[in-house]
């Protein structure tokens, strides 16, 4: 028993002095936090509280995702654990140095812990983010259309008949891999090493059973993941201008269109994980835009920043809080994960 405890107390204090040690590596990266809560002081509450809870439904639903994806693999997993996990990766991706690396392999040792096959974790990992990709393209495309509102309507229906064909194909292969892998074998444009990767990743499509209900409820959780958080992002607009973004926009405002663009453009800069969770480029680009559609700059600066610090500050915050409580004490930390990292590239 005393040894259990003090293996317990060690597992604690590895982790924490890892979190230690990022805090202090990135100690001149987090100056903004100072400025976030100077300009949250000035900000309407009520649209603040809205941020808030975008944000934290944001993540909320991408843990639909993951428990519809892996249910259909004949795996029971509760709401409550699917959220959990992703709280944690999502602290892992923002903060840790190769974040999303060190987040992928946290989320796929946790679902290995519930069943899931190595099969059925890489599967996950393939459909949510391809249905994610297909939603921020959807997107974005509305807010280039909506901004130009001579073409708005006509091309606005065209891209969402283009989404729902590529929802509807890709839930076609999900269901057919047997199809599927013999069609590839056909194609002459791809052949060697690269063919073999892609019929793997086909197979793989065998052990899961995907209905089209839970399909359904894959692409609803991932619209309402990107949706949340373009919401916050809006809310975050209307916490400092006053003014609810809508079709039309006032002096020195901007619409929903204009927020939208700021969206997808911060999510292009995020991607590039330049400096840790995108710092500084997201930012910036969420500035730019909005200042291109009509805010001031001041307004526009307190709105980024506002946002960072809710969806990335504050939901890193939760997410290494839920980490320490539910999976650090549990003897999944940092170390465990990196031997699986080096053991992936030696393979």
């Amino acid at each position: 028993m005393t040894m259990q405890s003090g293996m317990r107390w060690l597992r604690w204090g590895a982790s924490l002095l890892v979190l230690f040690v990022l805090v202090w590596v990135f100690r001149d990266e987090l100056d903004f936090l100072g400025e976030g809560f100077q300009r949250l002081q000035k900000a309407n509450p009520v649209a603040v509280t809205v941020v808030i809870i975008a944000s934290v439904a944001s993540l909320v639903a991408m843990s639909g995702v993951m428990q519809q994806l892996i249910i259909a693999g004949d795996v029971s997993v509760s709401l409550k654990e699917a959220t959990a996990v992703s709280f944690a990766s999502n602290a892992w991706s923002t903060t840790l140095p190769a974040g999303p690396a060190f987040s992928a392999l946290l989320t796929f040792h946790v679902q290995r812990s519930w069943g899931a096959t190595v099969a059925l974790c890489a599967w996950f990992f393939v459909v949510s983010s391809a249905v994610s990709t297909i939603w921020l393209v959807l997107i974005g495309l509305s807010g280039v259309m909506l901004f130009s509102a001579s073409i708005a309507l006509s091309a606005l229906l065209t891209s969402l008949v283009l989404m729902v064909l590529l929802l509807a194909g890709l839930f076609w292969v999900t269901n057919n891999p047997l199809k599927v892998e013999r069609w590839l074998r056909r194609q002459k444009l791809i052949s060697g090493k690269i063919l073999k990767g892609i019929v793997e990743q086909v197979r793989n499509l065998k052990e899961v059973h995907l209905s089209r209900y839970q399909f359904l409820s894959v692409s609803a959780f991932s619209l309402g993941h990107r949706l949340f958080d373009m919401a916050s992002l809006w809310a975050c607009v209307w916490a400092v201008s006053g003014a609810i973004p809508w079709m039309n926009a006032g002096e020195n405002q901007t619409t929903l269109a204009g927020v939208t663009l700021a969206y997808i453009t911060a999510k292009l800069a995020g991607s590039a994980q330049i400096t840790p969770a995108g710092l500084g480029t997201v930012e910036a680009a969420i500035i730019a835009t909005l200042v291109a559609t009509g805010m001031t700059a001041v307004d526009a600066t307190s709105a980024a920043v506002i946002y960072r610090l809710i969806s990335f500050a504050l939901m890193t915050a939760i997410g290494w809080v839920i980490y320490f409580w539910h999976y650090a004490r549990k003897g999944l930390k940092l170390s465990s994960l990196s031997t699986s990292m080096r053991e992936k590239e030696e393979q």
